[in-house]
């Protein structure tokens, strides 16, 4: 396997998201990074796999990969925006079970909103839909 294969990976990685098989994703995601770290799509397919799977962190890990390496890459700006409102809103509902730490993860989900909201603008701001 030459270093061309990374896009087959990709490719690989793509179809098993489409049909829901996360975990052979996530595989070969992780094959095509191997061979070329630095493929921004990869990271940011990487990521919605990860975020379907309610692994919000490590799916804010790919989409700042992907930003790392094309910081002009809207989707991931909005990728991690999403990520970061569904990780706060966990911990929103993890503070409703757990009422001796639901102060901090209350706050921490505050910050985690205020982070997704900087993070559509930016989106927004990059596709032109915001001056």
């Amino acid at each position: 396997m030459g270093n061309a294969d990374h896009n087959s990976w990709y490719s690989t990685g793509n179809e098993n998201a489409k049909d829901g098989n996360h975990d052979d994703a996530l595989i070969a995601y992780d094959k095509a990074l191997e061979l070329d770290p630095n493929h921004v799509s990869a990271w940011n397919n990487k990521g919605i796999v990860l975020a379907r799977l309610k692994r919000f962190e490590e799916a804010i890990t790919c989409y700042d990969k992907a930003i790392e390496f094309s910081p002009e890459y809207a989707n991931a700006w909005y990728n991690k925006a999403n990520a970061l409102r569904n990780f706060g809103q966990s911990l929103v509902d993890k503070a409703n079970d757990d009422r001796t730490n639901a102060p901090k993860l209350v706050n921490r989900s505050i910050a985690l909103f205020d982070s997704a909201d900087k993070c559509y603008d930016k989106g927004d701001i990059i596709s032109g839909k915001k001056p």
